[in-house]
């Protein structure tokens, strides 16, 4: 038999069907090259025993390979021949080589294809993460679920009050720590918002805010659970932080009441104060001419709730927890006094839904009768005998004019009817419900009241009247004062 020898390079380059090489010694198998009609030469790996002639593709030979490609120098396909014969030696010829080949391939596929399992669980777990903590509320997101909550279950005022609160306290001056996850609020930053509050000397607005930032935490802790619930932010919390915090309890004054003198002066400069407008100065003048009805209640009423021929207001108590939907009728009388009060008003806003606004657009704010009782006791109005007129707040006028009652003798009972004081409890809401049928004893207590009024406002008896007010006057003159 001849001996086998290797093709030279010219050779290999130029086969015009085919030609083989042995792969090392005798046995070891052969590298076949096959020029297709394409005119590309392919390489095999040939293995010839007396039982088969299996032949394993290489790829191409080519003088210049590409990267990337199964191109091939002349060198490179002995080199993968002869790595294919020892292997083959190893796993006991090609054919189990070969299987063994398809077996690393599955195994290699069956890797990669649980490890894109793998990195697919991943990205759904962290999606799933990032849309759980994308879904986590901010404390800004918690106060602003908790005002949602309020409204149509406190009043209006309420609601404005806690709007308002939130820009002043929380988002002006903290817009970090507003947008904190609502479950990462600690006691710490409690304190941080309740403590400028506090050393601005506005301590019980302090109290306040920390007992509004509570109610947003207690109303968090439970919302989740609520069926049929509309926001899906998440909090995820399991304690109140601002129920950790203390706030020192300010006694604010209860017993301040204007005495006859300082009521007399109230009533007669209110309207020559700089800052107080016209309908502000009636609004005093009211309240106190009704014998000190809520200065609140008043402010939220409509002309709808008017009746000036039959000489009654309709007043919406909302004390206590009930608030809006807990809501009392409490029907006032009101005397020649307060008709004409209304009447002045009504010339001047009785285009407005609220008589008791500035624009219209909505009524007074609450803070507005502080500021402008502040803003008279700034004044030389606020000096009698020489001495300045102690600090009171619009809430005393209604401690004022019940001390009136009291000195001039009217029966208690019919101070607290007229002034709704105890109107509360199971007889109240089931059998005393009709607010006019209270109305003769109130009526009654009214006609009193304004007779005492009269005395400490120094007028002559069987007057109690005043005069139409131009609406074009900016301030409240002549004989309304």
């Amino acid at each position: 038999m001849a001996k086998r020898t290797r093709m030279t390079e010219m050779e290999a380059y130029a086969v015009k069907t085919r030609q083989s090489e042995p792969v090392g010694s005798r046995g070891k198998g052969t590298l076949l090259l096959e020029r297709k009609a394409s005119g590309a030469i392919l390489a095999y790996y040939r293995e010839r025993t007396p039982e088969s002639d299996k032949r394993l593709l290489l790829g191409t030979l080519i003088k210049k390979p590409k990267i990337g490609t199964d191109e091939r120098s002349l060198d490179e396909m002995r080199a993968e021949a002869l790595r294919v014969s020892n292997d083959a030696a190893t796993a006991g010829g090609l054919a189990k080589y070969l299987e063994h080949q398809i077996e690393l391939k599955a195994a290699a596929e069956a890797v990669r294809v649980a490890a894109a399992e793998l990195v697919e669980i991943e990205r759904i777990e962290c999606q799933r993460l990032a849309e759980i903590e994308a879904s986590r509320g901010t404390l800004s997101d918690l106060f602003l679920d908790y005002i949602e909550d309020r409204r149509g279950k406190a009043t209006p005022g309420v609601v404005k009050e806690l709007e308002r609160l939130f820009k002043a306290n929380l988002k002006e001056p903290h817009p970090a720590i507003i947008q904190m996850k609502a479950r990462d609020i600690r006691a710490d930053h409690i304190l941080k918002v309740l403590n400028p509050i506090w050393e601005r000397g506005s301590k019980v607005q302090a109290d306040r805010m920390r007992s509004f930032l509570v109610a947003a935490f207690n109303h968090g802790l439970t919302v989740e659970s609520v069926v049929g619930r509309s926001n899906s932010k998440v909090y995820s919390l399991e304690v109140n932080p601002a129920a950790m915090v203390k706030v020192e309890k300010v006694s604010a004054p209860v017993e301040r009441a204007l005495s006859d003198a300082e009521l007399r002066q109230f009533w007669e400069t209110i309207q020559n104060t700089e800052g107080v407008g016209p309908v502000m100065a009636l609004l005093f003048k009211f309240v106190i001419a009704t014998g000190g009805q809520r200065i609140k209640n008043i402010i939220e009423t409509t002309w709808a709730d008017y009746d000036l021929d039959a000489g009654t207001v309709l007043l919406a108590h909302r004390k206590g927890r009930g608030g809006q939907t807990m809501s009392r009728p409490h029907l006032v009388p009101l005397t020649g006094r307060a008709v004409k009060l209304m009447r002045y008003v009504r010339e001047i806003n009785g285009d407005h839904l609220w008589p008791w606004t500035t624009h219209g657009k909505q009524p007074f704010v609450i803070t507005s009768p502080t500021h402008a009782v502040a803003d008279w006791l700034d004044t030389v109005h606020a000096i009698l005998e020489g001495q300045k007129v102690p600090a009171f707040s619009p809430r005393d006028l209604r401690r004022t004019c019940t001390q009136l009652m009291q000195k001039h003798g009217i029966d208690d009972r019919l101070s607290d009817l007229l002034q709704a004081h105890g109107q509360t409890g199971v007889v109240s809401k089931h059998y005393r419900n009709n607010p006019e049928a209270a109305l003769p004893e109130k009526r009654r207590a009214i006609e009193l009241f304004d007779r005492a009024l009269a005395k400490t406002l120094g007028e002559a008896e069987g007057t109690g009247n005043v005069l139409p007010i131009s609406r074009r006057k900016k301030k409240i003159t002549g004989p309304l004062s």
